[in-house]
């Protein structure tokens, strides 16, 4: 469950990266787990630090089993990419029900 977790939550940078301050807005990328790494938050003197704000967020790099996902996913993007097109699929698969009732 970590992996689904911590790859899903990408979906969270891919739709606000714009709006939290982190990454390209127009590029889907592994922005927000770099950002992760750095723990912003600990450092009010630093611009990110307000950008990352989720308890959710700063909760993830303490945990040992998310952080080891955190790290390969903020070191290699390809493998990142790999991993959330294969949980979307599966997420998207379970039925999910839009607003207009159309899947």
């Amino acid at each position: 469950m970590p992996l689904q977790l911590v790859i899903l939550l990408a979906a969270y940078a891919l739709f606000l990266t714009g709006a939290k301050g982190f990454g390209d807005p127009v590029t889907f990328d592994n922005a927000y787990y770099k950002a992760l790494i750095a723990k912003p938050w600990l450092n009010p003197n630093d611009s990110m630090a307000s950008m990352i704000g989720l308890p959710s967020d700063h909760a993830l790099p303490d945990d040992p089993e998310c952080l080891m996902q955190i790290e390969l996913y903020a070191a290699d993007i390809q493998q990142f990419f790999a991993d959330f097109a294969e949980a979307y699929l599966q997420l998207t698969s379970l039925g999910a029900q839009w607003a207009n009732n159309t899947v």
